[in-house]
């Protein structure tokens, strides 16, 4: 049960003006009272049953059970109408988890074996499930258990009869300070009276963060003592770009936080001005921008934001929604048509499971792995579990039959790997054929250059790949020899970096001789600076967050394509990324002043 405890603001509220950093997982800036919200369950007492009454307790269980899993389909249904099918497939994901017979079968064997009240036994159980989560390494499965909580409060909820309350009740302009949210909350959430909250729990690829992002909601999670650090009624800065959160500004900070977002509105006016204009040089080069996404939900803003395509589509969020159930080929075959077919004439290019590392799929695994990162991920993970593959595979090959679609496979190491692939495709072609299922026969194969052994042969890669696509996360990762999530070394983290730089040339020139397409979808693409180093270096398809798209389309169109060659020269023949990054600033802010200063609102 959600209560707050907005009117119990006491005279003694503190008035300091005070500052706490977390992390930023929606952008944006929202200003207003905080309200602190909590979850109280009523106390659940263990309550001991006689034999004779075993048989009717486990028949309110069952009934509240099944009351549950009718709210949230028809909370499904709603989501789907509101905001789609991958939105509404986490609501469908809990409904499974209630309908999950090994999940009430431990409750049931709790109420039998130890004849308790099922309040008691549910409890139990959810403590396990709990306990179980928490263990697991990867962050994913780790938050998934926000979900069974989700679930295992709802039932509760109808067991004790108590009316649900949630956070759309509330009235008044707010911003929610929060211990943690679940999904059931955020997807209830209005543009007003809710205009952002922050949160103490929660991660970067938890359902609340992609719903709040979703929603253009800004959010803050992960400060500490949150919700015994901030008072109700207190006065709230929500910055969801640099994820800070600010109490008790002053009416200078709270000018100063308004002209802010009057400022971006306003540079993102000018810039959306020029949506329908191409991404063209001023001396006639021509660039694509296109977008990344991991929701058809997205699209919308892809098109509002001007992106000729999608140049990376992130397949592995289906398989995260669902979880711990693998998505069955009907489901995957569903998202790739709807994408398919939204976006023609334009391509979408959908990457396959990109799973493993610190995306760790345990079902799927079964052990844990001292090294994840270099260890069964990405296409090697797929590789290994065919079955699990193949319906992927099959669902995007029909779905190639509806609109222009390509498939991209992640973490290629060399020749054999992607030979291997291609042969497992061919296959699937042959059974849909056999089926008279039709699917696209020119359908385009590709991969993303992200290891260095790929980028080196990327010569002898591009005769075998019909497009490359560069993920410098990976890339830049794996060349450089850093954990970027990892404090102590990841000032080493540097796009700029020669050897980056160098390789970078390299595949983009193997692409030309070949005649291949070659993209970046790397988070470098949506950075303005390094936009003009890549431009120069020959990069003509970027990939990005839809919301960037108009910046990079910016500068591209305020710069000449022999100025940003010369640059991308100079950058080379330099032996540091900080010599590199000075070099590019100085010359930007020299030749193309008016491209910086209306892309940085």
């Amino acid at each position: 049960m959600l209560t707050d405890r907005a009117h119990k603001a006491t005279q003694d509220t503190r008035r300091d003006i005070r500052s706490y950093k977390g992390i930023g997982v929606s952008p944006g800036i929202a200003i207003g009272r905080a309200v602190i919200v909590e979850k109280r369950i009523a106390a659940v007492y263990r309550v001991p049953i006689r034999e004779d009454d075993v048989a009717g307790e486990v028949t309110r269980f069952l009934e509240s059970l099944q009351t549950t899993r009718a709210e949230l389909l028809e909370l499904k249904e709603k989501v789907r109408r509101s905001m789609g099918d991958e939105f509404a497939s986490i609501f469908e994901a809990h409904a499974m988890i209630v309908s999950d017979p090994s999940f009430a079968d431990k409750v049931i064997q709790k109420i039998e074996s130890e004849q308790v009240n099922a309040e008691w036994a549910l409890s139990e159980v959810q403590e396990e499930y709990q306990a179980r989560f928490q263990s697991f390494d990867n962050e994913y499965l780790r938050e998934r258990m926000a979900d069974v909580k989700d679930v295992a409060e709802r039932v509760l909820t109808h067991l004790q009869g108590i009316a649900h309350h949630d956070l759309s009740e509330i009235e008044h302009d707010i911003i929610i300070i929060a211990n943690d949210l679940t999904p059931s909350d955020t997807i209830h959430f209005n543009r007003r009276p809710i205009v952002g909250f922050a949160t103490e729990a929660g991660g970067r690829t938890s359902h609340t963060s992609i719903i709040a992002k979703s929603l253009f909601m800004p959010a803050v999670i992960g400060v500490p003592r949150l919700t015994r650090i901030v008072d109700n009624d207190e006065m709230v800065i929500v910055d969801g770009y640099e994820g800070t959160l600010l109490v008790n500004p002053t009416p200078a900070m709270i000018s100063e936080y308004k002209s802010r977002v009057s400022r971006h509105e306003e540079a993102e006016r000018e810039l959306l001005e020029n949506r329908d204009l191409p991404a063209v040089t001023r001396d006639g080069r021509l660039i694509s921008l296109q977008a990344n996404i991991e929701l058809v939900e997205e699209l919308k803003d892809a098109v509002r934001f001007g992106a000729e395509g999608i140049g990376l589509y992130r397949s592995e969020f289906l398989y995260i929604s669902k979880s711990p159930v693998l998505p069955t080929e009907e489901e995957h075959f569903s998202v790739y048509r709807k994408l398919a077919e939204a976006l023609v004439p334009n391509w979408a290019v959908i990457r396959t499971f990109d799973l493993g590392g610190k995306k760790l799929a345990r079902e799927v695994m079964g052990s844990k792995e001292d090294n994840p990162v270099l260890g069964l991920r990405a296409l090697r993970l797929c590789m290994k579990h065919r079955d699990m593959f193949k319906t992927q595979l099959r669902a995007l090959l029909r779905a190639s039959a509806y609109g222009k679609l390509k498939i991209m496979f992640p973490l290629v190491s060399g020749v054999q790997e992607l030979r291997q692939v291609k042969t497992l495709v061919r296959e699937i072609r042959t059974e849909l054929d056999a089926e008279g299922i039709p699917h696209n026969m020119d359908l385009q194969i590709g991969i993303m250059i992200e290891v260095p052994s790929a980028a080196i042969i990327a010569d002898m890669l591009a005769t075998e790949a019909d497009f490359f696509a560069i993920g410098t996360n990976d890339l830049i990762q794996y060349s450089l020899a850093i954990d970027r999530s990892n404090e102590n070394v990841s000032y080493l983290y540097e796009p700029l970096h020669p050897a980056i730089l160098r390789l970078i040339k390299t595949v983009i020139d193997a692409g030309k001789r070949a005649g291949i397409p070659v993209s970046m979808c790397g988070e470098m693409a949506s950075d303005p600076i390094y936009a003009i180093v890549l431009v120069g270096l020959g990069l003509e398809i970027f990939s990005m967050n839809p919301s960037s798209i108009p910046v990079v389309k910016n500068v591209i169109r305020s710069v000449r394509y022999r100025d940003c060659k010369r640059i991308a020269e100079i950058a080379l023949q330099k032996k540091t990324a900080q010599e590199i990054e000075e070099f590019v600033i100085e010359s930007v802010a020299m030749r193309f002043p008016e491209g910086l200063v209306s892309s940085n609102p």
